[in-house]
């Protein structure tokens, strides 16, 4: 239990669900359980969903996952709920995930904010599905290897938060092109994340062992041909050392095209950044 809660339920007993949200507010706690704020309240557990009801009615108050409460501070009330990034640590702390904030969504916490992302994408060490909360839209994509990949730390409201690297992004982006809007898009991202501030090549090379070989390619070719980078011969050469077929530069387009033999990948499809 909260200590906070135990403190109150101490020296001041119960207090009315009416009174909740500007409780929780008043003292800090951004996030409560089913089971805590049944004894906040005084309640068994089944009747906390009754009794949240008619806050949750005036956006007071959200359940973005079973068994959660977040209280809405009165600035994002018009939202319906606190933005994504002040809400995802108590969601993945309660469902037991690790996780980290990734592709578009960190892209633009890492000054990549040419397209504001509409959805706030997340990876996650088990299956999750979409959710949403006010203006906020979440993807989940579970990934196996989140505890080998370099992470940063970055302060909300409510915490601490893990993003993925400027590394770490950019491999993801190479990898999963699907996932930010395609090979075009990728490109942008690819340009800004450079241009925002150098990549840590050595970094990128080591981190790219834990990723497809395609993946390291389509990055080394983008940042190559789109971006003012260079000394990129540390990433080749970390490439050149898996020794496997041709990559697809568009892994959605046709095999087709004229092969870049300096990252063995085909570039089956013209790329047209727009930034």
């Amino acid at each position: 239990m909260n200590n906070i809660i135990e403190a109150q339920l101490n020296n001041a007993g119960r207090i009315k669900a009416s009174e909740s949200v500007n409780w929780m507010l008043a003292h800090g706690i951004s996030s409560i359980t089913t089971h805590d704020l049944a004894s906040l309240l005084g309640i068994s557990k089944n009747h906390v969903p009754q009794r949240m009801a008619p806050l949750k009615q005036r956006r007071e108050i959200i359940s973005p996952v079973q068994g959660l409460w977040v209280p809405v501070p009165p600035e994002y009330m018009t939202w319906g709920a606190p933005p994504a990034i002040d809400v995802i640590d108590a969601m993945m702390r309660h469902l037991k995930s690790d996780y980290y904030i990734g592709w578009l969504s960190a892209a633009e916490l890492l000054g990549a904010s040419h397209h504001a992302p509409q959805v706030f994408q997340v990876a996650t060490s088990r299956a999750i599905r979409a959710k949403s909360t006010g203006r906020s839209r979440f993807q989940f994509f579970h990934r196996e290897h989140i505890k080998q990949v370099s992470l940063i730390q970055v302060e909300t409201k409510s915490g601490m938060v893990p993003v993925s690297s400027r590394e770490t992004t950019l491999l993801d982006v190479a990898n999963d092109v699907g996932i930010v809007g395609g090979i075009d898009n990728a490109a942008n991202l690819v340009i800004e994340l450079c241009e925002a501030s150098e990549p840590d090549l050595e970094a990128l090379a080591a981190l790219s062992a834990h990723y497809p070989v395609t993946a390291v390619r389509r990055l080394g070719y983008l940042i190559e041909n789109f971006s003012e980078t260079t000394g990129l011969n540390i990433l080749r050469t970390a490439s050149a050392m898996r020794n496997v077929s041709v990559s697809l530069l568009d892994p959605q387009a046709e095999s087709r095209g004229y092969v870049d033999t300096g990252w063995n990948i085909k570039i089956n499809r013209e790329v047209s950044p727009d930034v």
